[in-house]
């Protein structure tokens, strides 16, 4: 393991960018189990001060040392309370931060997993156990092998390392009798490959569920005694970001294993500018590929990965296949790159098995002699086949072989695509249309199939759209409605905001086949609700040196939506908020969310007693919609009636049982009085959402009030460090 190998990382806060290096031991893990100490718990250290070996820590004793980063470090550890089974603790000095907790919900055969994460209150520091598996990682095997020329290495060779290095080590892992069997039966090239095909598979799991790495690297990729790829390092996991996002909180990463997007975000985000490109789970699988292309080449890990092309040259092992799997992940343009991970294991897994690939076109040569090997007796019966057939028939027959197998890859990307839109995985669902229609194009006989990609790619494109237009508004809701949003969080929604208008064609478009009414009508309304949220957030927060490009940008969206949606109140509202006067009468509110709209501007006016009224006409066309009953319930709130305001927002808890609600429904019980209720809400609101800084603040009130000043204190302090 390399603890001095750390990684890139950019932390943007409001106002300021800065570098920093999380700690670099996590390449360091270990064992299976899972759990917590015992009950009893030992004195914890002094302030500040790490443990050291031979210290108690969260009931595990400290063994030995793995590894030290920049912020902490990785100790082999023994349970008492279980057996004193075998554990890796990993300490570090950033507390507030919990993309650890990310890992806690992978469960997968190649990640490292989570048995639990805790706070040290007297010192502040971050613990996560993990089980101890090993100690070597894929790095460290590929430096130890590196005395020999790579086309001598094995299996059998690499068996032998990873047996060796449990040497001086207090815990020693059992290899399982049949995966080191066939660990030294294998070449190296079997290997590599099988650990490519496991740690995609890995990383579909991760992408499936939200999450990308970042930071893969041959250091954070673990192989156990009988040759079992581990993927470390998902505690500091993130979700995908966008292009234009304006900031993240951090993003970090290895320089030499990162993709260009990852480059450019990083660059783009210590110059205070916009990320140009996405990051998404494609940027891992060009990681991987980097990965894969320093192992086959016996490359060491702080060293370049040769280029893909030069592989066959390198080790006579790789065949030009396999060199264009690895090419194709490391296409610059991440749209030339696998979609998902899954793909890309499927095609390793076709190159161990001598099937076609399907990501990249095999070589005529190379498909031969992977039939050849799948079928020995080929040879013979070719000859004789050949004897009694014209070469163009065997061309003509080829050809066919091979329109037929496009054709069936176009129908599993269309069974595919249909599967993960039935799962609501809407951009995975997108990647598999798009490549079974570009693959249509080139296959005869495959039009009509061709059509229904294309017209399922708008389909999907729409569904996702749909939810993120749900998920923005509903946030702007939230917000609009709060005496203080911090500046990042409003930066953001500012950002999504403006993704979703300039989308909105897509999502009104219907030559994916036509909307149902009510869904469409839907979609309108929450468009306009839109409008009139964003273009409100934009005038506000906009610098002062360009509150008059804001204003006219403002009027321009304003006016682009009355000619794509009709007059409407809402619009005549924000009109007349951004300055632009009473452009001729006031419409009469229909919808249930305009009257909503009234009552905000109430609001705004400081009539709480009017914002009431215009909230229960709200209600009355709607009684069971969460929107009027949401704006009921703040209005209620603001006009001091808490009693009638828990009540409604319980209705509205019981409908979208999100932080934002709870957090409303708690200030409405601390208003009557009820300290211990109001606290129940908040805690279960840091709860489900840990970012949620408003929600840390009214709990530390909640407990000022209830006389607990130390927690209350803790989290006014997590509250600041959120932005509130």
């Amino acid at each position: 393991m390399d603890p001095d190998d750390l990684p890139t990382t950019v932390n943007r806060p409001p106002h300021r960018t800065h570098l920093t290096g999380p700690l670099a031991s996590s390449n360091i893990h270990a064992p299976a189990g899972g759990g917590c100490g015992p009950a009893a718990p030992p004195p914890p250290p002094a302030p500040h001060d790490f443990p050291a070996v031979g210290d108690t820590l969260d009931h595990c004793v400290l063994v030995a040392e793995l590894g030290r980063g920049g912020s902490g470090s990785a100790f082999l550890a023994r349970q008492p309370a279980l057996a004193d089974r075998p554990l890796v603790l990993k300490v570090s000095r950033n507390p507030s931060r919990h993309e650890d907790l990310n890992l806690a919900r992978l469960q997968h055969t190649h990640i490292m997993p989570l048995y639990w994460a805790t706070t040290v209150e007297a010192t502040g520091l971050r613990v996560l156990a993990m089980p101890y598996l090993a100690r070597t990682t894929l790095g460290t095997l590929v430096q130890r092998l590196g005395d020999r020329p790579v086309r001598d290495w094995t299996g059998a060779g690499a068996l032998r390392v990873l047996e060796r290095d449990q040497d001086g080590v207090p815990v020693r892992i059992a290899a399982q009798p049949h995966a080191a069997e066939a660990l030294g039966r294998a070449s190296w090239v079997e290997f590599v490959v099988r650990a490519g095909e496991a740690i995609a598979e890995a990383l579909a799991y991760a992408h499936e569920r939200g999450l990308v790495h970042l930071d893969l690297k041959p250091a954070n990729v673990l192989v156990t005694p009988d040759g079992h790829p581990i993927v470390l390092d998902l505690d500091v996991a993130r979700q995908p970001i966008a292009a234009n996002t304006p900031s993240v909180p951090w993003l970090g990463g290895t320089w030499l294993y990162m993709s260009p997007e990852q480059r450019a975000a990083i660059t783009a985000l210590s110059e205070l500018d916009p990320i140009p490109q996405a990051v998404d789970g494609r940027s891992d699988l060009y990681s991987l590929g980097l990965i894969l292309a320093a192992a086959l080449a016996g490359t060491p890990g702080d060293e370049p990965p040769p280029d893909p092309r030069d592989l066959p040259r390198l080790n006579p092992g790789v065949s030009r296949g396999l060199a264009a799997v690895v090419a194709k992940c490391l296409a610059p343009d991440p749209g030339d790159r696998y979609p998902t991970g899954t793909a890309l294991a499927e095609d390793l897994n076709r190159h161990l098995n001598d099937l076609p690939l399907r990501g990249v076109r095999d070589a005529p040569a190379e498909r031969w002699r992977k039939w050849r090997r799948r079928r020995p007796l080929g040879l013979p019966l070719a000859v004789l086949l050949a004897a009694f057939c014209a070469a163009a028939c065997a061309a003509g027959l080829t050809a066919y072989q091979r329109n037929e197998d496009r054709r069936r890859e176009v129908e599993v990307a269309l069974h595919d695509g249909l599967e993960y839109q039935r799962l609501g995985q809407y951009e995975a669902a997108v990647g598999r249309f798009l490549a079974g229609a570009d693959l249509a194009e080139r296959t005869l006989g495959a039009d009509a199939v061709g059509a229904e990609l294309a017209a399922r790619v708008r389909q999907a494109r729409q569904r996702q759209l749909a939810v993120e237009l749900d998920a923005v508004v509903g946030q702007l809701r939230f917000y609009a409605l709060q005496d203080h949003t911090p500046r990042r969080l409003q930066w953001v929604l500012e950002g999504a905001g403006r993704k979703l208008w300039a989308e909105r064609r897509a999502l009104l478009d219907r030559s994916g086949g036509p909307l149902e009414p009510a869904v469409e009508a839907a979609i309108r309304d929450r468009l306009l609700e839109l409008v009139v949220l964003w273009t409100d957030l934009l005038a506000r927060i906009a610098p002062p040196p360009h509150a008059g490009t804001a204003r006219d940008e403002v009027r321009e969206v304003l006016a682009e939506a009355e000619r794509v949606f009709g007059p409407s109140l809402g619009l005549w509202l924000a009109r007349e908020r951004h300055g632009e006067g009473r452009a001729g009468p006031r419409p009469e509110p229909g919808a249930a969310w305009e009257f909503c709209a009234l009552a905000r501007a109430a609001l705004d006016r400081g009539d709480a007693a009017a914002a009431v009224a215009f909230c229960e006409a709200a209600t009355d066309r709607d009684p069971l919609g969460f929107v009027p009953n949401y704006y009921l319930g703040v209005c209620l709130l603001k006009a001091g009636k808490y009693d009638r305001a828990a009540r409604v927002l319980s209705l509205c808890v019981g409908q979208n049982p999100g932080a934002e609600c709870l957090v409303l429904r708690g200030r409405a019980l601390a208003g009557l009085g009820e300290p211990e209720r109001a606290l129940a809400d908040f805690t279960l609101a840091v709860e489900r959402s840990p970012e949620l800084g408003v929600a840390y603040l009214a709990r530390s009130q909640a407990l000022r009030q209830l006389g607990r000043t130390r927690e209350a204190d803790a989290d006014e302090k997590t509250a600041r460090s959120l932005g509130e």
